[in-house]
């Protein structure tokens, strides 16, 4: 309690400082304190979300081959097409799920079925 008493008697004397009234204490507090109860939670909330842009947003995506992988090929994923590689043949039309990306060609593999 004695903190909080210290803390009251150094924001009362900035505010004098400030030529501020000492009435417009308890306003601005309620505002910071306002402030941090909602941009704290979405700040940790933002950091804990997976990255949606750049290559790392590539990882995980699914697309389809577009022309055969053997083991180089293109592949069509959000809306482009991209110079791919693939541990496997895969023929043209193939599901693909992006496993990595570098600066001009990705790494992709099958797309296995979700319910088999």
């Amino acid at each position: 309690m004695s903190e909080f008493s210290g803390l009251l008697d150094l924001l009362g004397a900035i505010f004098k400082l400030l030529g501020l009234e000492e009435t417009a204490m308890l306003p601005a507090i309620a505002l910071v304190a306002l402030f941090l109860i909602v941009a704290v939670p979405v700040g940790l909330l933002a950091r804990s979300k997976r990255a949606t842009v750049g290559q790392e947003g590539m990882v995980g995506l699914v697309g389809s081959a577009a022309t055969d992988l053997s083991p180089r090929g293109r592949v069509y994923v959000h809306s482009e097409y991209w110079n791919a590689t693939s541990d496997e043949d895969l023929p043209a039309g193939t599901p693909v799920e992006v496993v990595s990306v570098d600066v001009d060609r990705m790494a992709v593999k099958v797309r296995r079925s979700s319910a088999s």
